[in-house]
């Protein structure tokens, strides 16, 4: 049996992701020969047209002269109005892109932290094992999908305020005589920066959450008993032969038969049969333990191929905080990451989890059913059940 609830998972981690990418190549679209004459004509536009006679920002020429152009890092620095403005206008053109792609990591966070509670508490048999690791797993599970859930919201209210006052509230005078100085989009650019700076660090816990989880997973599996001891009742004679088992059962046949042939010799020769029996102390109810090998609550390719993925979402941490050492090098390779766990090896990592998570949650509902059942028994009606 799957756990649907891993499985929408995966599928808004898949979408949400994917959607990510796009909105990003959008925004950052590498130069082509069209582009680079568009660009050659902004240039002029910067230099000759956007400002009137008093060196002001005009914005009336720059919406005649000026067309949106691919990701520029020196003019982004340089909180050049034009330029700002420029992207603006891109990111309303992807704005319903970004807004999906928010809305499908919110749900993604939202039917994960009930499959990562399940297991905690799968793993730790009802809270009866290795309860502070699985309890810091449950904790990682709930808030860390509690923050990314508020957190994807409040930035799907945001980007739509900012892209409200860009497009319909005056960005662009406001001097001190009328003067079309473009403070205001440096101003929301400004706002947009430390927002997403925010969004940043959020993202980087989120791969830390996961480094986490898949950590405390592999440990617990690792520490699990790989067998256990089934106690059942027998007979034992004061020979010290087991009762229950079949060299016992032929001995006390023979002896049966060999009594029987006597008996009917002494039958026949006129004498009383002699026959003796076993005093009550010589049968006592005694338990046995025999070990039976336990199957993993998961498998161990899965807690590997965890690890993998942690180790993936680690360098995703690592790469996201040195973005502030070398913005360009590191916001690569936390790119990479973020598209190869995000997109391919998390959804197969939740894919495989869907389907151990429901074998594991059958066998421990009827362990603990059997379990409920024994503790509710006398104790003959105990040895009778495990015998």
């Amino acid at each position: 049996m799957w756990d649907t609830k891993c499985i929408a998972s995966a599928f808004c981690f898949t979408a949400s992701n994917i959607l990510y990418v796009i909105h990003g190549a959008l925004l950052m679209k590498q130069k082509n020969s069209s582009s680079q004459q568009i660009s050659n004509s902004n240039d002029a536009a910067i230099n000759n047209n956007i400002y009137d006679d008093s060196n002001s920002y005009n914005q009336a020429q720059t919406q005649s002269h000026y067309h949106p152009v691919n990701f520029n890092f020196t003019h982004w620095k340089d909180l050049d109005p034009v330029y700002i403005q420029s992207r603006w206008i891109q990111r309303e053109e992807s704005r319903v892109i970004m807004m999906a792609a928010a809305l499908f990591g919110t749900l993604a966070w939202f039917f994960l932290i009930v499959p990562i509670l399940q297991s905690s508490w799968i793993l730790s048999k009802g809270g009866r094992r290795l309860v502070g690791p699985h309890l810091l797993m449950a904790s990682l599970g709930v808030v860390g999908g509690i923050i990314e859930l508020l957190t994807r919201l409040m930035m799907v209210g945001m980007n739509n305020a900012q892209e409200w006052l860009a497009k319909d509230f005056n960005l662009s005078d406001w001097g001190s005589d009328g003067e079309s100085s473009g403070d205001g989009w440096r101003v929301l650019e400004m706002i947009h920066i430390v927002t997403r700076g925010m969004l940043l660090w959020i993202d980087s816990f989120e791969a830390l959450m996961i480094f986490g989880i898949v950590i405390i997973i592999w440990y617990s599996v690792g520490l699990e008993p790989k067998y256990k001891s089934v106690k059942r009742s027998s007979l034992s004679v004061e020979t010290g032969v087991v009762a229950g088992s079949s060299e016992s059962q032929s001995i006390i046949i023979e002896n049966d038969e060999d009594e029987t042939e006597e008996s009917v010799g002494d039958d026949s020769q006129g004498v009383a049969p002699t026959t003796q029996q076993p005093p009550s102390s010589a049968f006592e109810a005694v338990s046995e333990y025999t070990k039976v090998e336990v199957k993993p609550t998961f498998t161990k390719c899965f807690t590997y191929y965890g690890l993998f993925v942690g180790f993936l979402s680690a360098i995703d941490f690592v790469a996201a905080v040195l973005r502030f050492i070398n913005w360009p090098l590191f916001s690569k390779i936390a790119m990479a990451t973020q598209i190869l766990v995000g997109v391919i090896f998390l959804p197969i990592w939740l894919l495989i989890f869907a389907k151990q998570l429901g074998r594991a949650t059958d066998s421990f509902e009827r362990e603990e059913q059997r379990r409920i059942r024994l503790d509710d028994c006398t104790e003959e009606e105990v040895a009778g059940l495990l015998a």
